[in-house]
């Protein structure tokens, strides 16, 4: 069904992309963000959305190179004339995770051939040298506060600060209430942003693009509910979410039956508010959830920082058919602005179809939409399935715009 759909979309895809731009028009699209994909084959949908990504480094170099003027325009379009050049980016706490650096790393290659000067914020003064998986290094600046302004050691301000820090521990302090633009803005943080909101602005945007174009919105997006107010340390809590996955199975199981589809449904339950794949687990009945060993009802008690879970999401579990080297994988597409920039496939060699793949065992290949002649050998060069997968990365892009009007 979705490679039956993937040619309508290639066939109206001028249609298309007009009906993107109309929907975006006069939203304040995220700088950049990342969309996680899953494609089962009969269905596909965006099942989250980064807005601090931080996997750079996995991306095509070749496609990126590609994009660099796309993101000029971007760059330029946002600032409408205003300096830009001098931009400061505000990483994560944890500078000893190599590869997180590495994208750091990327990040700034990307922005420094758009362009721009780029300084990274030293957030450990006790190490402000960091190192990529790769043996490269990463120069951190101490960097001041001065009245409203962020400035470097030679007391001159940044035009403009970007957030790599998903703030899951909190506001930063010295953020608030600057003169330069913060972007992404801080009220988009773990702190304060919820999975639900975003989730009921795609999937209302998908229903919208299934009614101009005739098909069923199921097949580009994931049944979701939101359960508030829960701890899976007491039984009334655990009560509460398994009514919630028994009612979205029979909707799934609904659905499945249309189709004729005979794989057993499962549901996901993730933290309304986390990130890095934790609070997430995936279930395929109710009795699971309240017979859950002390061990699970820990690890879905608290998520990134150790903050507590109180709200969760239960959405569809969309399996994968994707794999690679024997081991299943989901594509991950990279924007800035509505720009794509790039793709690359999220592997596991110790997950399954329907599990979460960005956890322990995860590895990462390349995805491009080029042929080059010098193709690195992780590089998987095929365009042809990725016209879908383009188009929920520009929706989740808008639908994340319209977030804050859906509380």
């Amino acid at each position: 069904m979705i490679d039956s759909l993937n040619k309508i979309f290639a066939s109206k895809e001028k249609a298309v992309n007009q009906w993107l731009e109309n929907k975006a028009e006069g939203l304040d699209i995220p700088f950049y963000s990342s969309a996680d994909i899953r494609d089962s084959g009969y269905k596909a949908a965006c099942v989250d959305l980064n807005l601090f990504p931080a996997g750079f480094n996995n991306l095509c170099e070749k496609f990126s190179d590609e994009a660099i003027d796309s993101i000029i325009k971007v760059i330029k379009s946002r600032f409408n004339g205003d300096p830009h050049q001098n931009v400061l980016i505000i990483p994560e706490a944890h500078s000893r995770n190599k590869f997180y650096n590495a994208h750091l790393l990327s990040l700034a290659g990307i922005l420094e051939k758009a362009g721009l000067s780029v300084t990274f914020a030293a957030m450990d003064p006790e190490n402000r040298k960091l190192e990529t998986f790769d043996g490269n290094f990463l120069e951190t600046k101490p960097v001041s506060r001065k009245n409203n302004l962020l400035v470097d050691q030679n007391d001159s301000p940044f035009d403009w600060i970007l957030l790599n820090n998903d703030l899951s521990d909190g506001e930063i302090e010295w953020l608030d209430g600057l003169s330069q633009p913060v972007i992404p803005p801080t009220h988009f943080g773990w702190h304060k942003r919820r999975k639900s909101y975003f989730f009921k602005s795609y999937n209302n945007l998908i229903s919208k693009l299934a009614k101009d174009f005739g098909f069923d919105p199921w097949l580009l997006s994931a049944i979701t509910d939101l359960e508030s107010n829960i701890d899976f340390n007491t039984e009334n809590g655990r009560e509460k979410v398994a009514a919630a996955v028994e009612r979205n199975l029979k909707l799934i199981k609904k659905k499945y039956d249309e189709y004729n589809i005979e794989d057993p449904p499962h549901v996901f339950i993730k933290n309304d508010s986390g990130t890095y794949g934790m609070g997430i687990m995936v279930v395929k009945s109710p009795d699971e959830i309240l017979s859950m060993n002390r061990k699970a009802r820990n690890k879905m008690a608290v998520g990134k920082g150790k903050q507590p879970i109180s709200n969760v999401i239960i959405q569809e579990a969309v399996p994968t058919r994707n794999i690679t080297d024997e081991f299943v994988t989901e594509p991950v597409v990279y924007l800035i602005g509505l720009q794509i920039i790039g793709t690359f496939l999220r592997a596991n060699s110790e997950r399954g179809a329907t599990d979460n793949l960005n956890a322990k065992g995860m590895s990462f290949y390349r995805y491009c939409t080029l042929h080059p002649v010098n193709t690195p050998s992780e590089c998987l060069c095929n365009s042809d399935s990725q016209i879908i997968y383009r188009t929920l990365g520009k929706i989740s892009a808008i639908a994340a715009a319209l977030e804050e009007r859906n509380p």
